[in-house]
């Protein structure tokens, strides 16, 4: 098993330093770290089988236990190595199985580049062959927030010029959470990285935070997914998205629900004030196709991006939940808004049931149509008004001809069914559809200018 190990772990060093020479072919180099981790993981399966009880395949328990006693022995003596070298004045301040983060205060990148290597000669040679301390990264600066979860601006070699932002355990690189959170994060420590300047930080998250209350955001940045483990695996008043959006679907079509162990994806809409969160569930499709939801941005700012970036920031004493509270108060309408009509709910907003009183051409406000200015340039109205037309009769055009190349639909004009979610595509040719919903009014006052321009 040691002549085993040893020969999987020199080979995944091996691999691990080719990713580092082949780092620009990003396509060599997903290769390469999928093969190292499978040979990690092949490592850690072996102490795992010795670890088991009676039921593994290599029960030995006395093997497991000899295993993690050495390493927290290695450990603790290469913690005292660094501390008790005065000429360093270097500090552990993380320390896990088998790997060390020193603090070196003060320091520039390139002295931490050579004290390093010299932790690493030091402790090497403190220990037996093959116990090799291998030099890995300077972070710098870096973001240290529990065990497991940190990040930072990586340098590798000391030449490097350009740093590398690099995250491990936080949202920025986990599948709980939306992508708009990991974007919004990663932006922000990148900005703080930067520039060291809490104020530009403080600037763009208030602009994205204004953004998601405007609803100017993409659906797809907002997908989140949880695991759904089959109905006989909740409790009876489970308040669960992926059990509530699989009853829902089981309720039209039995065979809707999902299989267990897949993420079901689900967004959060405004409701009524007081309505049950989970009520908000919906599918992300449901969402893209009705007008009359939109996206809930308290939710997903005080229950998503909000939680991150205070889990990151407030170790430098910054309060992000008062950027939030600064930000001026808008009073929206709650939506949607349902009418009792006999058997039938109707459901909308105002702007379904009342035309717009804005002028297309110039934006000013009107009830006739065109403004009064407009109406006396009908050579600009007609102009501008069948630059508009052209303009979202070729946007559809275009996203339904791609989609019809990707699915291989034989008749154009047969609807699309694809529902990939991954796909921007599938947002676009949504987004198209509602716009083509205005070309009657557009080509209405087109001919109603054509025809008064007319002898």
């Amino acid at each position: 098993m040691p002549r085993m190990l040893e020969e999987i772990l020199s080979t995944r060093i091996m691999v691990k330093g080719s990713m580092k020479k082949h780092a620009a072919d990003k396509a060599l180099n997903r290769m390469l770290d999928a093969r190292q981790m499978g040979l990690k993981l092949i490592a850690n399966v072996t102490y795992g089988y010795t670890a088991a009880s009676f039921s593994g395949r290599m029960p030995c328990v006395e093997v497991a236990d000899s295993i993690v006693g050495k390493a927290r022995e290695t450990l603790e003596r290469a913690i005292k190595l660094i501390s008790a070298t005065r000429e360093w004045r270097a500090r552990v301040v993380y320390g896990a199985t088998d790997s060390v983060f020193v603090l070196l205060k003060g320091a520039s990148k390139e002295e931490a580049f050579r004290i390093g290597r010299e932790i690493c000669d030091r402790v090497t040679a403190d220990n037996p062959k093959p116990i090799k301390l291998k030099f890995e990264k300077v972070y710098y600066p870096c973001i240290l927030q529990t065990k497991n979860r940190y990040c930072g601006y990586m340098y590798e070699t000391p030449d490097q010029t350009e740093p590398v932002y690099d995250a491990k355990g936080i949202e920025t690189v986990r599948r709980d959470t939306c992508p708009a959170v990991a974007k919004v994060l990663e932006k922000s420590l990148s900005l703080l990285f930067s520039t060291f300047d809490l104020s530009q930080v403080k600037s763009y998250v208030q602009r994205q935070l204004t953004k998601l209350l405007d609803g100017h955001v993409s659906l797809q940045d907002h997908i989140l997914a949880k695991e759904y483990r089959g109905r006989g695996k909740y409790r009876p008043s489970a308040c669960v998205p992926a059990l509530e959006l699989a009853r829902r679907g089981v309720a039209t079509d039995p065979r809707a629900e999902p299989r267990p162990g897949e993420r079901v994806p689900y967004v959060v809409v405004y409701g009524h004030p007081g309505q049950p969160l989970i009520q908000l569930v919906r599918p992300p499709l449901e969402v893209a196709k009705d007008p009359t939801l939109r996206l809930n941005g308290v939710y997903y700012i005080t229950k998503q991006v909000l939680p991150a970036l205070d889990r990151a920031l407030s170790l430098l004493g910054v309060d992000v939940y008062q950027w939030y509270r600064d930000l001026p108060r808008v009073i929206r309408a709650p939506l949607p808004a349902i009418q009792e009509t006999g058997d039938r709910k109707l459901k909308g907003t105002l702007g379904q049931y009342f035309a717009t009183v804005h002028c297309p051409i110039c934006n000013e406000l009107t009830n006739e149509g065109l403004c009064s200015s407009c109406r006396g340039n009908p050579q600009l109205v007609a102009t501008v008004l069948s630059r508009q037309i052209h303009d979202i009769e070729s946007a559809h055009h275009s996203v339904t001809m791609l989609c019809h190349s990707c699915t291989r639909t034989p008749d154009p004009s047969i609807p699309h069914q694809c529902v990939s979610l991954d796909c921007p595509v599938l947002y676009r040719r949504l987004h198209t559809h509602h716009t083509l919903q205005t070309l009657p009014n557009l080509t209405r006052l087109l001919d109603h200018t054509t025809l008064s321009k007319s002898p």
